[in-house]
């Protein structure tokens, strides 16, 4: 037995404002494997997840991470379709006599548009928005991924340059990124500290209906001020700026269009059709973080944060985080979570359920759930048992629920050796 009571960290953990916030830093040499169930309600996302981290030092200047993961994803996702299911095949409009447009043979006549071929159409449309609905469309996936950090620490002051890499690809989606962020601490004592960082992710995204690769870029810059006040107590705020740009649009998600077919504006017709949704080429994006972390005591850390986040799609939120470490005896931290969460919609969002869920033929047009407007709480505990100096293993479970009707749900194990 040992008791690790003294070494108390605090991590805060994100996405874009990713931050390490230790009370003590301790260079280890580290392997750690973990394993995850990720599912959705409703029959929709399952996921099994795996992944390996290896960690070593060479000296005391040169630190080497590499990470490798998998995913296994089923099940289904929700998106508009026909009744009779036209996201799998072409479904034809199955006239009953003649309309503006077609005869009673079901042909278009000369004059008349031909819709079949304006882009992202699928199937010839319908006469009425009730032959459509939305629903859950199966799917399934393999992804693998690898990523490498190195850090350097300069030996004086110990500031730190980090140069990452990574690589994802599924059967539909391939992501290449590299990254790089330098550390400045402005005095020997290490108490403030300076950080800037930029990364570039290339993605490519296959659309199945066209049976091309589609191409966006993300570009991510960050600049953090990170002040330790004394043993107990550290804080850190983060500026962030993302650029989107390229390819934006989802190529499994579809809307309801609601087209005049007629060239005739005197006698005009409408028909439902489903297209592809569409969204702008380009998303500008930005915001501020907050992280403070207190240790209260040898055997019990609180941590907050906040985070606000705004784009050029009119999507904002707002994230607040609680998060808490306690150790019971010495063997055994439970690391309880609590996070709200808070979005308005994108501009050119419809929700499947609104009373207007129809679309314009040239506006942008998206009925994904994720830029809608919807707020949540997540609920998660983690159970960390430390074996012995050297080994360690943990237990995390979750719940996400979403005013949007979407629950989450998922529970990890793993394992830490230090050598």
């Amino acid at each position: 037995m040992f008791n690790n009571k003294n070494k108390l960290k605090l991590v805060v953990l994100g996405s874009v404002v990713t931050a390490v916030l230790p009370l003590t830093t301790i260079a280890e040499n580290k392997a750690l494997i973990q394993a995850q169930k990720y599912s959705e309600n409703d029959d929709r996302i399952d996921v099994d997840d795996g992944k390996v981290i290896f960690e070593h030092d060479f000296g005391a200047n040169h630190t080497l991470n590499l990470e490798y993961n998998w995913d296994a994803v089923s099940g289904a996702s929700p998106t508009w379709d026909s009744v009779s299911g036209a996201s799998a095949a072409e479904v034809s409009d199955a006239v009953s006599g003649a309309s503006p447009c077609i005869d009673e043979d079901g042909n278009y006549y000369e004059l008349c548009r031909d819709t079949r071929q304006i882009e992202g159409i699928i199937g010839d449309g319908f006469k009425s928005s009730d032959d459509l609905i939305y629903k859950n469309i199966g799917l399934d996936d393999f992804r693998n991924s690898l990523a490498a950090l190195y850090t350097y620490r300069t030996p004086e002051y110990r500031n730190e340059i980090n140069l990452g890499a990574s690589y994802s690809e599924e059967d539909d989606f391939k992501n290449t990124g590299i990254s790089a962020d330098y550390l400045i601490n402005t005095d020997r004592s290490r108490n403030r500290s300076i950080s800037v960082g930029a990364s570039f992710m290339k993605n490519d995204v296959f659309d199945y209906l066209k049976d091309e690769w589609n191409n966006f870029d993300l570009s991510n810059f960050q600049l953090g001020l990170t002040q330790v006040f004394n043993q107990t107590l550290v804080a850190k705020i983060n500026l962030y700026g993302i650029l989107e740009k390229g390819h934006l649009s989802n190529p499994y998600f579809n809307v309801v269009t609601r087209i005049n077919v007629s060239l005739d504006p005197a006698s005009p017709y409408f028909k439902y059709y489903l297209t592809r949704e569409k969204r702008p080429e380009e998303r500008k994006s930005g915001g501020i973080s907050a992280q403070l972390s207190k240790s209260l005591n040898s055997s019990n850390a609180l941590q907050t944060s906040y985070r606000y986040y705004q784009d050029s799609w009119a999507v904002k939120s707002h994230t607040i985080d609680l998060r808490s470490y306690h150790y019971a005896g010495t063997n055994f931290r439970f690391n309880p979570l609590v996070r709200y969460y808070k979005q308005t919609a994108a501009n050119f969002f419809k929700a499947h359920d609104a009373d207007d869920n129809v679309f314009d033929e040239n506006s942008y047009a998206s009925a994904d759930h994720r830029l809608g407007n919807y707020h949540s709480w997540t609920f998660q505990l983690g159970i960390e048992y430390l074996q012995s100096e050297k080994l360690s293993w943990n237990i995390y479970s979750g719940h996400q629920s979403q005013s949007s009707g979407l629950d989450l749900y998922w529970t990890h194990i793993g394992a830490q050796y230090k050598y």
